[in-house]
């Protein structure tokens, strides 16, 4: 069995402690994340630590790394291109935005690997520092996202053209972000002895300012993804078991409709065909 390596990168130079406490949490609640999600680890998990700045480069880099595997992989016309690159150019702000009320990111590195950006200055703001709870929710949660693209095995679900992906945007997310919130809830659980919240923890005014911004959270995963997802994995779970669930990750064909995000029930029974080969 491979042993899986963590990394923590406290980029920043400034936060050692910090690192040395994610580190610790990771190594706590990962045989947890293992044993309720029934997946495998990744050979690596890393987390980086950065500066604000830092943390918003690497988010204006993840999506033209986006752009571009979509552009090597899909048969794209120039105007389609074109549209996403206008975007992007427009939306170049939208780092600056958010970084305050975004406890962690995970997303694809330069080098290929999923790797989890923190910036040591939103944890403030959104009261991890002072919340162990909810640090360990955050933790738990961002490591399941590498779980999950692990469990993918290549396939490709974060793209600007879901369509040409044979995948639902919306339902891609309330998948990613309700699997990783149920999981991130179960973990808690048992260490602490009930969900942690991290919407509880005490929130700067930088952080109220930035969450009051109109539209600010249609600029990444909606309020909804997490909630109706977890529904719709608690119930899948409730159900059929993890081994039902995890079908999702071997084939993007089991993504939840925008009917059956609504309806668990029906994605549950239409799992169940697939699964059972009926």
């Amino acid at each position: 069995m491979t042993q899986t390596r963590f990394t923590v990168l406290d980029e920043t130079q400034r936060h050692p402690d910090l690192a040395e406490q994610i580190d610790r949490i990771l190594h706590r609640v990962a045989p947890t994340v293992k044993e309720i999600s029934d997946l495998p680890l990744p050979e690596e998990v890393r987390f980086r630590l950065l500066t604000p700045k830092a943390w918003r480069d690497e988010a204006r880099k993840s999506h033209h790394r986006t752009l571009a595997r979509d552009i090597a992989d899909l048969e794209l016309t120039s105007q389609e291109i074109d549209a996403v690159r206008a975007g992007l150019r427009i939306m170049g702000f939208v780092p600056v935005l958010v970084w305050p009320v975004v406890l962690g990111s995970t997303l694809a590195a330069a080098d290929g690997r999923r790797e989890t950006i923190i910036a040591p200055r939103a944890l403030h703001h959104g009261g991890l520092l002072v919340d162990e709870p909810a640090l360990h929710q955050m933790v738990a949660h961002e490591l399941v996202h590498q779980v999950q693209a692990d469990g993918r095995s290549g396939a490709v679900w974060t793209t600007f053209f879901p369509q040409k992906r044979g995948i639902t945007g919306r339902g891609a997310s309330a998948v990613l972000e309700g699997h990783a919130d149920w999981a991130d809830h179960q973990v808690t659980t048992r260490l602490f002895g009930a969900p942690a919240d991290h919407r509880q923890s005490p929130k700067s005014w930088r952080y109220r300012t930035h969450d009051a911004l109109p539209g600010i959270r249609r600029l990444g995963p909606s309020r909804a993804a997490y909630e109706q997802g977890s529904r719709l994995i608690t119930r899948a779970v409730a159900a059929g078991g993890t081994d039902l669930v995890n079908q999702v990750w071997k084939d993007a064909v089991f993504l939840p409709t925008e009917e059956e995000i609504a309806d668990p029930d029906a994605w549950v029974r239409r799992i169940e065909r697939g699964y059972l080969g009926a």
